[in-house]
């Protein structure tokens, strides 16, 4: 009987980490294809109540064995950042799953 309850406790927690781990809703997330970023991915938070969100870049600037970098911007619609990598500008339009 003590096999089955550690055995069901054990399910129930690897359950609670794989939810715990995935994406929030709404978020949404590319590869943008550049040559300067090879390994690079582009994701967006879900969308504020006045249509912002925040958009970042990870990278691996010192390739893929080392510690990735990131760089966030807010963004709304048609209204990328100005400053940071041109690479934050495409697409104008949130990142949708």
């Amino acid at each position: 009987m003590k096999q089955y309850v550690v055995t069901g406790l054990a399910a129930v927690l690897m359950a609670g980490g794989l939810i715990a781990g995935a994406a929030p809703a709404s978020a949404g997330c590319m590869n943008p294809g550049s040559a300067t970023h090879p390994l690079a991915q582009l994701c967006d938070s879900p969308p504020d109540s006045d249509g912002m969100w925040e958009r970042c870049l990870t990278y691996y600037p010192n390739g893929p064995l080392n510690p990735a970098e990131a760089d966030c911007y807010t963004m709304s619609a048609n209204d990328p950042p100005a400053e940071g990598d041109p690479i934050l500008r495409n697409p104008p339009t949130h990142i949708d799953p």
